[in-house]
C-alpha cells in the first residue's frame, strides 16, 4: 500500500482516492528509498503521470519520458507530421535513456522505468556542469548515456570509443513534464558547456531528398538514425536507418528466447518500408536480404553451439566506477530487476576510477535451448 505521506500528494495530484486503492492492490506504485531519499515510482500510467514517473515532495516530481512517435516511411511521415513548417533534425544515439534532476542537494539520474541509477548517478557530474541545477533547480536534462563501457547495452555509437558519454536532447520542467523550445535547450546547453546531441539543422518536405541522403549517411557510418522535432518541440517523431535495424537484430538474435517476437518483427518491417520507399531491387536488394539474414540466424544457431557444450547465454559489460560500492549497488539494482548478474573482474586503473566487469546471464534463454537441443517435444 501507499504511504500516508505519498497518498497525500496523489490526491493534490488529482488521482482519487478508489484509483490510489486499485493501483496499490496491483502493484502499480513501489515504494523505494536511495541514500535516505524517499520516493514513489510508477510502475503503471494514471491520468497524465505517465509510467516511469518519479515523486520525491509535492515540488520534485519528475513525470515519466513521453514515448516517442516513429515513422516508418520517411516522406509521407514528415508531411503527415510537420505540414510545410520547419523542423530540426538531431542525432538518435544508441543508448540509454535518462533523466537528471536535482532532489535535496543531490544530483539524481532517472532510468526510463522510475529508476533511480547507482552507476549513472555516481558518473553523471563527470558529463555535465552541475552549476546548471543551482541556476535552474526546477528544471530536467534529459539525455542518452551511450558509449561501449555501458552498463545496460553491449554496443554504442561509433564515435565513443571509450567509457560513456552524456549526450542531451531535451529540457524539461519539474510537475508539468513540460519541454523547452529547441532553440532555449540548445542556448542552455551552450551556456553550462552540457553535451548535446548532433544538430543536423533545419529542414522541411521540400529538402526530402536530403534528409534521406542524411540517414544514408549515418547508415553508412553506423549511427542510429534521426529525430525530427517542431521549434516548440509539440511534434517529435523519430526514424532509424537501416543499419540500426539489421545491427540490432544480429544483437538481439543471440538472446533469441528472452526476447519478444515482436523485437525481431518491428525491425524487419521498418527495413521493409526503407527498401519500399527507396524502390531498392537487385543485387542491392539482395545484400540487404542477405544481411538481414545473417543477423538473425548466425548469432542464433552460435548460442544453440554455445548450449550444446554446457554453456550460458550471457553477455559481459564494462563500466568505470568512482567507488566499488557503487559496483555492488549496481549488482543490487539489477537483482531488484530480477536480472542474473555476476562481477567477473575489478581492476583499479590508474586515473581514480575502478574497471568493473560483470556478466548478465539469460537463464530462460539458455533453459530453453537446452530443453530443445535434448529433444524436448512441444506442441506450437
Amino acid at each position: 500500500m501507499v504511504s500516508w505521506y505519498f497518498k497525500e500528494i496523489l490526491l493534490k495530484l488529482g488521482v482519487d482516492e478508489e484509483r490510489i486503492e486499485i493501483m496499490s492492490a496491483k502493484g502499480g506504485f513501489s515504494e523505494d528509498e536511495f541514500e535516505g531519499i524517499r520516493y514513489l515510482r510508477f510502475k503503471d500510467s494514471v491520468k497524465k503521470l505517465r509510467r516511469g514517473t518519479v515523486v520525491f515532495s509535492q515540488n520534485d516530481i519528475v513525470l515519466g519520458f513521453p514515448h516517442i512517435r516513429r515513422v516508418v516511411q520517411l516522406e509521407n511521415g514528415v508531411q503527415r507530421v510537420f505540414k510545410n513548417k520547419p523542423f530540426y533534425v538531431e542525432e538518435k544515439i544508441d543508448g540509454y535513456n535518462v533523466r537528471v534532476v536535482k532532489v535535496n542537494d543531490k544530483i539524481l539520474a532517472i532510468t526510463r522505468g522510475g529508476f533511480i541509477c547507482p552507476f549513472t548517478t555516481e558518473r553523471i557530474d563527470d558529463f555535465i556542469n552541475v552549476d546548471f541545477f543551482k541556476d535552474y533547480p526546477n528544471l530536467i536534462l534529459c539525455g542518452e548515456m551511450a558509449g561501449p563501457e555501458s552498463p545496460y547495452l553491449v554496443e554504442g555509437p561509433p564515435y565513443v570509443k571509450e567509457d560513456i558519454q552524456f549526450f542531451l536532447f531535451d529540457i524539461q520542467e519539474k510537475r508539468t513534464g513540460k519541454s523547452l523550445t529547441v532553440e532555449e535547450r540548445l542556448k542552455l546547453a551552450e551556456e553550462y558547456g552540457i553535451p548535446h546531441v548532433e544538430v543536423f539543422g533545419k529542414y522541411s518536405i521540400k529538402q526530402i531528398k536530403e534528409l534521406h541522403e542524411l540517414v544514408e549517411r549515418l547508415a553508412e557510418e553506423r549511427r542510429e538514425g534521426i529525430v525530427m522535432k517542431s521549434p516548440d518541440m509539440k511534434k517529435v517523431v523519430k526514424y532509424v536507418s537501416p543499419y540500426s535495424n539489421i545491427n540490432d537484430i544480429k544483437i538481439g538474435s543471440r538472446l533469441f528466447f528472452d526476447l519478444p517476437y515482436g523485437y525481431f518483427m518491428q525491425r524487419i518491417k521498418r527495413l521493409a518500408f526503407y527498401l519500399a520507399e527507396k524502390r531498392i531491387k537487385g543485387e542491392e536488394f539482395e545484400e540487404y536480404a542477405k544481411a538481414l539474414g545473417i543477423a538473425l540466424l548466425q548469432p542464433f544457431v552460435e548460442s544453440i553451439w554455445d548450449v550444446a557444450n554446457g554453456e550460458e547465454i550471457a553477455e559481459t559489460f564494462i563500466v568505470r566506477v568512482k567507488k566499488i560500492e557503487t559496483a555492488y549497488k549496481m549488482v543490487s539494482h539489477f537483482e531488484r530487476l530480477g536480472l542474473n548478474i555476476h562481477i567477473e573482474d575489478i581492476e583499479e586503473l590508474n586515473n581514480g576510477y575502478w574497471r568493473i566487469t560483470f556478466r548478465r546471464v539469460y537463464d530462460d534463454a539458455t533453459k530453453e535451448i537446452r530443453e530443445l537441443w535434448n529433444g524436448h517435444a512441444f506442441v506450437d
